[in-house]
């Protein structure tokens, strides 16, 4: 008849994007834990919360008002969660996950009150911002990484018709 030959090329593995992704994954895990912890404190130091009452101020003053800290000074008077600053020293990365001092938690669920959420989030176009613009970008780099074959591909067909 006639000789048709066709030849293919590949230029990516999923087998190697496979491989890849058990290192990729938890690395922007990791990224998106610090960008999160970073958030947290900055929350913390841009204090948009309701202001403290005319006598924790008052209180603040003195050494020893905090049972959890008897003998540090408070660092501010007037701003919340600000008095001694542990809080905000206290939020890291971890193996699992961001801890903080415990105390931390009860400002969000209400039990010292007024309740402050300084856990919340920024919000982007599609709701909170888990992972952010630059962590996704460099995840799609590693992505496209772990995609990609080296050199210029491997002919893996040369079909004879």
């Amino acid at each position: 008849m006639f000789d048709l030959r066709i030849k293919t090329k590949v230029t990516f593995s999923f087998g190697k994007l496979n491989k890849k992704l058990a290192s990729i994954l938890p690395q922007t895990t990791k990224r998106s834990q610090r960008d999160i912890a970073n958030q947290w404190k900055d929350n913390i130091e841009q204090g948009n919360f309701q202001p403290l009452a005319p006598a924790t101020v008052k209180r603040r003053k003195y050494k020893g008002y905090n049972t959890f800290y008897p003998r540090t000074k408070p660092r501010t008077t007037s701003h919340p969660l600000k008095a001694t600053g542990n809080l905000q020293k206290s939020i890291r990365v971890t193996d699992k996950g961001i801890s903080f001092n415990k105390y931390g938690d009860w400002h969000v669920k209400g039990f010292i009150r007024p309740k402050r959420n300084w856990m919340r989030l920024k919000t982007g176009k599609g709701g909170s911002m888990i992972v952010s613009d630059k962590n996704m970008k460099k995840l799609k780099q590693d992505i496209r990484k772990g995609f990609r074959l080296a050199g210029r591909g491997k002919n893996i067909r040369n079909i004879k018709l």
